[in-house]
């Protein structure tokens, strides 16, 4: 599953490990050093999980567990400090966090708890790109609201395309996906099949193929 994170950290170095370490795994994290930027960002976009610095200078992070709360009452928080002792860690969980990390952790756990805040997040029953619409309850597409007719393994293929979206997706991640792990020939040559059709009827430079083996939605 791929997410949309924010990190908010203001030690560069410990930001550029997460965010490389993460977007190494397919997810898109957008880094911030300063809670004014934050701000803005959680008004304007919503991010499937926000990864919180507590000792952030110039604003005070229960404030800021808060504002984010008053916003997207939905989205985990997960906050990372360097204060581990258990007064702190339940200070923490009364200003609404989901989740406590305390450094220096290991990167491998943090994606891990991650993953695991992410599998509460509430499944969106619309997609959207731009003039395209999936709506995943009826298992329709539709462009500028008028309906595609699609087969389910279109629909299918579709879907984890835009439930990725900017992420770039391998051919063998669809196959397995899609067909439930069976990549063989003929799911290889099956797919290519889909794709063309798909980008018949939804337009063929809405899908990006990035060199022969991956593909994203294209802007």
């Amino acid at each position: 599953m791929a997410l949309s994170l924010l990190l908010v950290e203001d030690t560069k170095t410990i930001a550029e490990s997460i965010k490389q370490y993460l977007e190494l795994d397919g997810h898109s994290v957008t880094r911030v050093d300063h809670w004014s930027y934050a701000n803005e960002l959680v008004k304007h976009q919503n991010f499937d999980i926000v990864l919180l610095d507590l000792m952030l200078p110039w604003v005070d992070w229960i404030t800021i567990a808060k504002t984010i709360r008053s916003v997207h009452s939905e989205t985990p928080i997960l906050m990372m400090t360097a204060k581990g002792q258990l007064d702190d860690k339940l200070e923490g969980f009364e200003a609404w966090a989901d989740d406590y990390l305390v450094k220096p952790f290991d990167l491998e756990e943090l994606e891990a708890r991650v993953l695991a805040l992410a599998k509460r997040l509430p499944k969106k029953e619309e997609l959207s790109f731009e003039d395209i619409r999936l709506d995943r309850s009826q298992k329709k597409v539709f462009k500028w609201d008028e309906e595609l007719k699609f087969s389910l393994k279109e629909f299918q293929i579709l879907e984890m395309l835009m439930q990725n979206q900017w992420i770039a997706i391998s051919r063998l991640d669809i196959i397995e996906e899609i067909w439930w792990g069976e990549a063989g020939f003929e799911e290889d040559w099956k797919l290519d099949v889909y794709l063309s059709t798909i980008r018949r009827k939804i337009g063929k430079d809405r899908i990006e193929t990035i060199k022969w083996f991956w593909y994203r939605m294209n802007k």
